[in-house]
């Protein structure tokens, strides 16, 4: 039920009952076998032969969600640690405008020209002119809208209910435009301000950071009702904004190389203690058999 509720989100991932999830489920599904060891073989053995056992098969495990397998991509198995959320190991885009902060780590935003579309960026000719859609294009051009979007929505964020969350400078520069364009008759939309894509993304490999980069040119409309209340086209009131965005490739396997780390690390030093206690035994039993046997005296004649 913990664990439920935790994957569903009803309950944050750094709450208690989070983290305590998936110890608590090894616990109970684990400790159930301890006990009919236990029952057979006593406390200690029992113990060991539960961590060799338990220890073994989650390295099997942790292996083939570490590497993969034929016919499986690696990174299927865990992918977050207790307390995390499902994606902080995942791969994502992080937008950025020339002149932030971000902007400094990377001399490519000063190369506009070196930019390309996905399909030169491989070396490839135009998908329209492809027999068959390349896998590493179309990978790619799913990996480039990912970009777009993440760059557009810091370009111009909006909130769920439609509105523009922008600054007062901003927006106020924008009213000016508002009102020298706005046509007669009209009336604003429900939803105002909204972003489009000026230039589709492009893409390039900072030279320096060896990160790849994308960027795409975005601008503000604003949108207008005529007096029927039927949209009419979007009118721009700012002017063609370049962004920019760099990949984090991610870490999706360090969660499940760590697990595979802690299995083995169990399943070797269970191995050595069971291989401890199996010996203590046998030395206990070879003592017992080369204890000599009390001859019984025989009673004078």
């Amino acid at each position: 039920m913990e664990l439920f509720l935790a994957v569903e989100a009803a309950i944050p991932p750094d709450h208690p009952a989070s983290i305590l999830a998936v110890p608590l489920g090894i616990l109970f599904f684990v400790g159930s076998i301890y006990l009919l060891l236990w029952s057979n073989y006593g406390a200690k053995k029992a113990l060991a032969i539960t961590g060799v056992a338990w220890g073994g098969i989650s390295a099997v495990l942790g292996i083939f969600w570490w590497f993969g397998a034929p016919g499986i991509p690696a990174g299927l198995g865990i992918n977050h640690l207790p307390g995390q959320t499902a994606d902080d190991w995942a791969d994502r885009w992080y937008g950025f405008e020339e002149g932030s902060e971000r902007a400094a780590f990377f001399d490519g935003i000063n190369q506009l020209q070196e930019f390309e579309p996905p399909h030169e960026y491989l070396g490839l000719p135009p998908q329209d002119e492809l027999e068959r859609p390349d896998l590493e294009w179309t990978s790619l051009v799913s990996l480039a809208g990912q970009a777009e979007s993440r760059m557009q929505e810091q370009f111009l964020p909006v909130d769920d209910n439609g509105i523009a969350q922008i600054g007062a400078d901003r927006r106020a520069a924008l009213e000016e435009q508002v009102a020298e364009v706005q046509p007669e008759g009209t009336r604003r939309a429900p939803t105002f301000y909204t972003s489009r894509v000026v230039e589709e993304v492009q893409l390039f490999d900072d030279p320096g950071t060896g990160v790849r980069l994308a960027t795409a040119r975005f601008e503000v409309v604003a949108n207008f009702l005529d007096a029927d209340g039927v949209p009419i086209d979007p009118i721009p009131v700012e002017e063609p904004t370049s962004w920019f965005a760099f990949y984090d490739p991610g870490a999706t396997w360090v969660p499940s190389a760590i697990w595979t780390g802690i299995a083995g690390l169990l399943f070797l030093i269970s191995l050595g203690w069971l291989d401890r206690l199996e010996m203590r035994e046998k030395r206990l039993h070879a003592d017992e058999v080369e204890e000599p046997e009390r001859l019984a005296v025989p009673i004078a004649q």
